[in-house]
């Protein structure tokens, strides 16, 4: 080192690392700060895979400061990669904001004084429409977004005179509409918009879809049945499950519960959470905590999602119910878990995701065993889609008994090994003849039937005291 005298500082690189899950990669819908970015366009209704935060700034504009509420993908890239926790990825987003719009129909106008050759805009601008009346963009000025959201005119070589007039046009959220979020396809430009383009995430990014969300319209029934409806056959192959919320201006967690049986939050593909979240001063939604506990969770099983995230630390600091601060305890959280519905308590001088079940579930009332648990219907995804994944190769190859029988020994090892393991209780995969009639068999269609025994959470735990006078024989000098 060289001779110092004097006070320094110096940028190291983090010692945090981002933990990248092997499966479990959600995809969120919704609305990001995308005017912040040159050609904006690309970067609507696109399946985009962000791996950092760093992506999230770059590809999406995304900031810390921005409003959680005009901008969900902002919220999203936030918990998924600020948490404190552990920040975990990646995930994949749509943005349905489009700059060219979802925009104000005039233009602003602003005076701009310069303080050291700079000066600022402070409002929603679109970068690409910034002008300044008989200046030029890179000759006389230069933009660029300050890490709060502004937009910052740098003036090369004193070309502007302070105070200039600037002209721009102001993105607008709020124009964004739960049509936007829905989408379409359109057959004949082969185009997709919203909830309708996680069809093609597997072609563009090679990736599995297995959890959608579309947080700030999850709550909106319409987009919720989009959004069940998209976890079924993505793609022509993939399931998925998709995580929602309930209405959050409900006043009480009884009137979450009507909500949710008016409302028909009850798919086994649709987990619903309530109430909103407060990280530290702002507020977010339950459903994006969830899916980040999801994927924490899935992530220390080798992505296999046997694990509930229940009971799991989150990165939250209190509840909101309406307008006001709310805690709720084990028996309220077990109240709204009977009908359903995913919630958080504080447990263990912590907060915790709490509800082990889908929307489907009624205590009393469900019966069929691999619907009663979360994770007996990620898990069964979880094994049909890998199926997929790892014998897509023997497509149209030649299918002998031999290879019947290969194929038949490879899934057995595989679920023997999960077994092993714990992550099942009990697999076994068979050829079954009476499924497999001749004239299938001459089209090429081969169907093999896998029992499987899901590995069941642990949702109580009761210790049975009971008081005997046992122990009074030791005055009489018997056995201690």
């Amino acid at each position: 080192m060289n001779y110092r005298h004097g006070a320094y500082g110096e940028i190291i690189p983090s010692r945090e690392k981002i933990l990248y899950s092997k499966g479990g990669i959600p995809v969120y819908i919704g609305t990001a700060p995308v005017q912040r970015v040159h050609n904006s366009s690309d970067m609507v209704n696109k399946p985009i895979l962000i791996k950092n935060y760093d992506e999230a700034t770059n590809f999406l504009g995304c900031m810390t400061s921005d409003n959680f509420d005009d901008f969900t993908l902002s919220a999203v890239a936030y918990a998924h990669f600020k948490n404190k926790v552990k920040p975990i990825g990646p995930i994949v987003v749509i943005n349905v904001l489009d700059p060219s719009k979802h925009r104000k129909k005039t233009s602003e106008k602003a005076s701009i004084t310069l303080i050291n050759g700079k000066g600022y805009i402070e409002e929603y601008a679109v970068i690409e429409t910034v002008k300044i009346e008989g200046k030029e963009r890179n000759v006389d000025y230069k933009l660029k977004y300050t890490i709060d959201g502004k937009i910052e005119i740098i003036s090369i070589e004193d070309k502007l005179e302070s105070p200039f007039e600037v002209s721009y046009t102001k993105v607008d959220a709020t124009l964004v509409t739960d049509d936007d979020i829905i989408g379409a396809y359109n057959f004949e430009t082969e185009t997709r918009t919203g909830i309708s383009c996680v069809q093609t995430i597997y072609d563009e990014l090679n990736i599995v879809p297995a959890i959608l969300s579309a947080p700030g319209w999850n709550h909106k029934p319409k987009v919720a049945r989009s959004l069940e409806s998209a976890c079924h056959k993505i793609g022509g192959h993939w399931d998925a499950i998709c995580v929602t919320d309930i209405e959050p201006s409900l006043k009480t967690l009884d009137d979450a519960i009507k909500w949710k049986q008016d409302q028909q939050y009850n798919s086994i593909r649709n987990k619903p959470c309530f109430p909103k979240v407060k990280i530290e001063d702002r507020e977010i939604w339950l459903s994006i905590l969830a899916i980040v506990r999801m994927q924490q969770t899935d992530y220390t099983n080798d992505g296999i999602p046997y694990e509930t995230p229940s009971n799991k630390q989150i990165d939250a600091s209190g509840l909101i119910l309406g307008k006001r601060e709310i805690k709720i305890n084990a028996e309220q959280g077990n109240k709204l878990n009977e009908v359903g519905i995913t919630t958080a308590i504080f447990w263990g001088g912590k907060w915790v995701l709490w509800g082990p079940h889908m929307g489907n579930y009624e205590y009393g009332v469900t019966s069929k065993p691999e619907e009663v648990f979360d994770v007996n219907i990620r898990t069964n995804i979880y094994l049909t889609n890998d199926f997929q994944l790892r014998n897509a190769e023997l497509v149209d190859t030649p299918i002998a008994r031999n290879d019947i029988d290969d194929i038949l020994n490879t899934e057995q090892l595989r679920l023997n090994s999960l077994k092993s393991e714990g992550k099942i209780l009990y697999g076994n995969i068979e050829f079954i003849p009476d499924n497999n009639p001749t004239n299938d068999l001459i089209n090429g269609n081969f169907v093999f039937d896998t029992q499987v025994t899901n590995t069941p959470p642990g949702k109580s735990l009761t210790n049975r005291v009971q008081y005997t006078t046992e122990g009074f024989e030791t005055f009489a000098g018997g056995e201690e």
